[in-house]
């Protein structure tokens, strides 16, 4: 799974994005190298968290609405991480979150994202703000305050 997948281009077609390079892109990474791992998926169990579970249909606006009142739901951006060392997209809050599922379609396991502000044409990456995609839903990171 990349950007270069077909259907991740087709939403690259539509929807306002930029790229970012694999060297921004890892700074997710090695925030969530930082947290407790199980065998391929953080240990949520160990992590402040909400889950915002899939429903039939979702995601949809009402299930979009409801990472307003999240950490990431506050900013206006969402830097889609496929792998260490490849491109992430960086898209509208609500955008990524109503189409999270086509933009991982077809990943093997759980996917993480986060945050972002687009200031002075600068692109500030907020990754404590993440949270993980899987067939289940969205897991979201509750940062200590």
């Amino acid at each position: 799974m990349s950007v270069d997948n077909q259907i991740v281009r087709e939403w690259r077609d539509i929807h306002q994005h930029r790229l970012v390079s694999p060297v921004v892109a890892r700074s997710l990474f090695d925030y969530l190298d930082t947290l407790p791992w199980g065998m391929s998926r953080l240990r949520w169990d160990q992590v402040e968290s909400v889950t915002v579970p899939f429903s039939d249909g979702d995601p949809q606006p009402a299930w979009v609405e409801k990472f307003t009142d999240t950490p990431i739901g506050g900013h206006g951006y969402i830097t889609v991480a496929y792998a260490p060392g490849q491109e992430a997209l960086v898209g509208a809050t609500d955008e990524v979150l109503a189409d999270v599922d086509l933009l991982y379609v077809g990943s093997p396991s759980a996917r993480y994202f986060c945050g972002a502000e687009i200031v002075d044409d600068s692109l500030i990456l907020a990754v404590e703000d993440f949270a993980e995609f899987s067939d289940e839903g969205v897991t979201v990171h509750l940062p200590r305050n």
